[in-house]
Order: C-alpha cells, then structure tokens, then sequence
C-alpha cells in the first residue's frame, strides 16, 4: 500500500509540473465597466482612461488589440493600494489615433511618456502586458527615478532571439505569416481578422458578447484602427526570427529593454504572473527570469494563455495587493 502511495504522490507531482492540475480560470467574471471615464489630450491626440483610488499612482499598460477595458476587474481591487489608472494606447479602444499615419514605436511611446508627464505621475508602479510593455518598459528603462516597482502580465522582458525561441510551432508560423506585406494587410487591414482570432485564441474562457463587442468596435468601421496594429509594434513588424535589422526597430528596442531590466531590478522589486501554457510568458521565459532578476516574486495563476486578466482577475489583483504591501518602502 505505501509503494503506490509513492507511486501516486509522484504522478500527481509529475502531472502538475505540467500544469495538468492548474487553477481553472475563474467564474462569474463580471463584463460591467462601472467607471467615469475621463479625457487626456496628449501631443494634440486625445487619450481615454478611467483611474480610481488615491496615493502613487499604479498605472496598467494593455497590449494588442486590447484596450484598458482589460482592467475593469483588477483595478477596484488593486486601487485599494494607490491611484489606479489604465489608459487606452493611441489607436487602441476609444483613444485617439496618432496623426500623420505615424505609427512608429517612438510615436507610440511620446503618448506613454506623454500621458505620464501631463497628469504628473511620480512614483509609478508600473503593470505591463504585451505592446504595452514594450512601451512601459522603456519608459522605465529610461526614467527609473520614477518608478518604483513593476508588475509583469505576459510582457516582453527577455531579448527577442531566446524569446522567441521559446514560442510554439504556431505561434512562429504566425510571425511568418505576418511578416508578408500583403498577406498582413489582408488578413488586419482588409478582412480585419486579427482582432477576433487573437481576442479567441489569447483567452482560456469564452468572452460574453458584451465583452467580445467591447474589445472588437473600435476596429469595426476603423480602416485607420487596423493600420495602427499592420504598421505599429505588432506581429507585422516583428523581424525574422527576432534578429534586429535596423537600430530602433522591434526587436532593438526590446533588447535594450531586456539590458536595462536588469540594472533597474537591483532596485526595483518585479513581480511576474505566469500561467499554463501560456503564450509569450512560457517556462523558459520564466526561467530566464528566475536568473536574471534577484529581486523577483513569481506567482502561477493556473490554466492560461495571454490575456490571464480576462481568466484569473481576482488572482492578479490579490497577488498585486499582496505583493505591493510587503514591498511598500
């Protein structure tokens, strides 16, 4: 009997090293966006965004082709902690789009960088997910004196060959795909497939209508929306197997970014969320953070692909709340 006890216990110990046995994502997660939205004219764009809460500010940075409708169920609870705010990215949700068809990384950083100036945020924890730690990270990298921890969601930390490495035969086979001019066009700009697919793919549960709508508008009756995600940061630009081609471009920035992380942990507590399988925080994303960043906290959130907010919400915010109380100096 004691021989398959043992046997068990190391099955079971097996099966979850896997993430057969991970937290299921949540139920009753709520579609409500229960907030006073508010306006920000940024370099002559207008910026959306909601915030609730008092203290430093915790900003919440969304990736593609979300909006800040992607923290209406961490943000009351995390706003218990600070200032919680999440702003739509130029181009993304019901902001502006940049003019000129500038699209570029640096124009959409100047709206980051901009909208962090003009509400005069001091102190900032940052959360990042996806494009919007592209664009965070660098921010940070560059202004650390204002920055006093930061919160990782499935975000690009890791130089951009070992990343993407680590992604799935998929995965890479998308890249490859999108990286034909007309084929992308096509499948973002005329048929605007991508937005449905990824918001499908990115989600361990299936979005509500309400929900699937809230994402998928803004891209509806918007030829320019879509050009924002074909020319921007995005699958699209992201270059052959990672490898930089031009200083500046994707990959580029993301380095540096990957460089400068670890200058600015020997400081900053991080925090990483990861989840099973996940989609571009895989195991070895997370091993490269175990023995690069010293000051690191982990946490599993279970079963999950990209956007763990929309499966694991009320896990995130506990584990930011958590995390931020035992790191408040």
């Amino acid at each position: 009997m004691k021989r398959y006890r043992i046997i068990i216990v190391m099955a079971i110990t097996f099966i979850n090293s896997f993430g057969l046995l991970a937290q299921k994502p949540e139920t009753n997660i709520s579609a409500e966006f229960p907030f006073a939205t508010k306006i920000q004219v940024v370099n002559g764009t207008s910026i959306f965004y909601y915030e609730q809460g008092q203290g430093d500010p915790i900003l919440f940075l969304h990736g593609i082709p979300s909006s800040s409708y992607l923290w209406r169920n961490i943000i009351p609870l995390v706003s218990t902690q600070g200032r919680a705010i999440a702003f739509d990215l130029a181009g993304y949700g019901k902001s502006g789009i940049p003019p000129n068809n500038d699209y570029s990384i640096l124009s959409q950083y100047s709206y980051v960088k901009g909208f962090i100036d003009s509400l005069q945020l001091k102190n900032i924890t940052l959360v990042v997910n996806d494009l919007g730690s592209l664009l965070g990270l660098k921010y940070a990298i560059e202004n650390p004196s204002n920055i006093k921890r930061i919160v990782f969601i499935e975000a690009a930390f890791m130089p951009t060959e070992l990343w993407y490495k680590q992604l799935t035969l998929v995965q890479k086979i998308m890249f490859k795909m999108m990286r034909n001019p007309k084929r992308a066009e096509k499948l973002i700009v005329t048929k605007n497939k991508i937005p449905p697919m990824m918001m499908k793919m990115a989600i361990k549960r299936k979005l509500s209508d309400v929900e699937m709508k809230r994402y998928l508008e803004p891209f509806e009756n918007s030829i320019e929306r879509r050009k924002v995600m074909l020319y921007g940061p995005g699958p699209a630009t992201f270059p052959k197997k990672g490898i930089s081609q031009v200083k500046g471009d994707f990959a580029d920035e993301i380095n540096k970014i990957a460089i400068g992380l670890k200058y600015i942990n020997e400081t900053k507590p991080f925090l990483l969320f990861y989840a099973s399988p996940g989609m571009i925080t895989r195991k070895p994303a997370v091993e490269y953070a175990k023995q690069n960043f010293k000051n690191l906290t982990l946490i599993s959130v279970g079963k999950g692909k990209h956007f763990l907010q929309e499966d694991h919400p009320n896990a995130i915010a506990d584990g930011i709340v958590n995390w931020m109380k035992n790191n408040n100096n």
